[in-house]
């Protein structure tokens, strides 16, 4: 039982630490969304009720404050405050905030668990488990008070999570947090089951699951600022590689850049926002100049190059980018030799589904189609007025017609 209190302190202290470091990463972003906002909050008072159980904090506290010692008061009046938060959050994500509904029975609350602190066990100063019995209403208000607010948020969690469909970051998140909160609610329920039984393997297991719990929320809470990295890892490679692409378009088509182009090592330093904008812009430019050098090219050169590529055996995904490859070869070409433009009836090829990531993608394939030996094949078939004027002119072998004699 030793060991596993000491584990469970060890995980509840790294746990508490990480959901505090969390919630400061997550600070910046949620100020911009109210329910992110709300969230966070309800994230802030159940790090805080886990706090003040941590052992160096409870001594602290008992050492600084005379009211903390009673019974501590001021965990069990944070526990409240906590439980608050999150109810608070349940009913704003419902659309049905009322705050003086959750607000002003938590002030109550924490007021009757003040009364009842003086009042059931004057003699022993502080109501505990030895001094005061399970069934008294100090317990099962402070009982009531964690699980109103922590199943409600469980239950919503779980119920969106459910609704967020193929969005995987959003359903992973919320049952996260649903898994965070159903194991708060879980450790009162221990809580009383302590209280009406007293097996001293149960009470070993109080510092484990607060642990589990403050593991459960820093993964639910930490998710988004997972995926924020990751995509900004994917927007800055993305950036990097398609930089020779995008330099060799905008020297053919130098009009479209908006701005001085950054040197390559430059344009990939900076926070996850100003990275996604230099790909945006990047991609738009990319885009822009393929649209002015779509008519560079023969609407015959685009289905020779469609048929040269159909002809190569390659996987689906890849026909598209090759056929781009190979017209985009020709057209920078033809821009090169200052031929003159003509507008083209055929549309540029695409990727299936709108959207940055998606976009840049399909201009990755096509940087990649580029070095394939199917496109570096590729010949562009002469139109046929030059086809006429380059075939050689044939002498006409057959022999000479005589007009027939007339014979008098």
């Amino acid at each position: 039982m030793h060991s596993l209190y000491e584990l469970g302190t060890r995980v509840e202290l790294t746990g508490a630490l990480a959901l505090w470091l969390v919630i400061l990463l997550r600070l910046p972003t949620a100020r911009r969304s109210r329910q992110q906002k709300m969230l966070l909050m309800s994230a802030v008072g159940l790090a805080g009720s886990i706090t003040v159980y941590l052992d160096p904090v409870t001594a602290a506290l008992n050492h600084a404050f005379r009211f903390a010692e009673s019974c501590g008061l001021f965990m069990n009046g944070w526990g409240v405050v906590s439980s608050a938060l999150i109810l608070d959050f349940v009913l704003a994500a419902m659309s049905r905030r009322r705050p003086w509904l959750v607000y002003g029975p938590m002030v109550l609350t924490i007021g009757a668990l003040i009364a009842l602190n003086y009042t059931v066990a004057p003699d022993a100063g502080c109501v505990t488990s030895q001094a005061v019995p399970w069934y008294s209403p100090f317990w099962w208000l402070l009982i009531a008070a964690h699980l109103i607010g922590t199943i409600p948020c469980a239950v919503l969690c779980v119920r969106y999570g459910r609704r967020a469909g193929d969005d995987r970051p959003v359903r992973t998140g919320l049952l996260l947090l649903a898994a965070g909160f159903t194991s708060s609610a879980t450790f009162w329920c221990v809580v009383l089951a302590f209280l009406l039984a007293r097996p001293p393997w149960l009470g070993a297991l109080f510092p484990l699951n607060i642990g589990v719990t403050a593991w459960m929320m820093t993964a639910g809470v930490g998710l988004p600022l997972v995926v924020t990295v990751r995509r900004a890892a994917h927007d800055m490679s993305a950036l990097w590689r398609l930089y020779p692409l995008w330099r060799e378009v905008t020297e053919a088509v130098p009009y479209v850049t908006l701005d001085k182009p950054l040197p390559r090592v430059r344009a990939v330093l900076g926070g996850p926002r100003t990275i996604r904008l230099r790909l945006y812009r990047q991609v738009i430019e990319i885009r822009d100049a393929l649209l002015v050098l779509h008519d560079y090219v023969s609407s015959e050169a685009m289905e020779a190059a469609r048929d040269h590529i159909g002809t190569q055996q390659l996987p689906g995904e890849q026909v598209e980018p090759a056929v781009t490859a190979c017209w985009l070869c020709t057209a920078l070409d033809a821009r090169q030799a200052a031929a003159t433009p003509r507008p083209n009836q055929l549309t540029p090829g695409g990727p299936a589904h709108d959207g940055l990531r998606s976009e840049a993608d399909f201009l990755l394939a096509v940087l990649r189609a580029r070095a394939l030996p199917a496109v570096r094949s590729f010949a562009v078939p002469p139109a046929p007025a030059e086809a006429a004027r380059a075939r050689p002119a044939v002498p006409d072998q057959r022999a000479p017609h005589s007009p027939p004699s007339r014979t008098s």
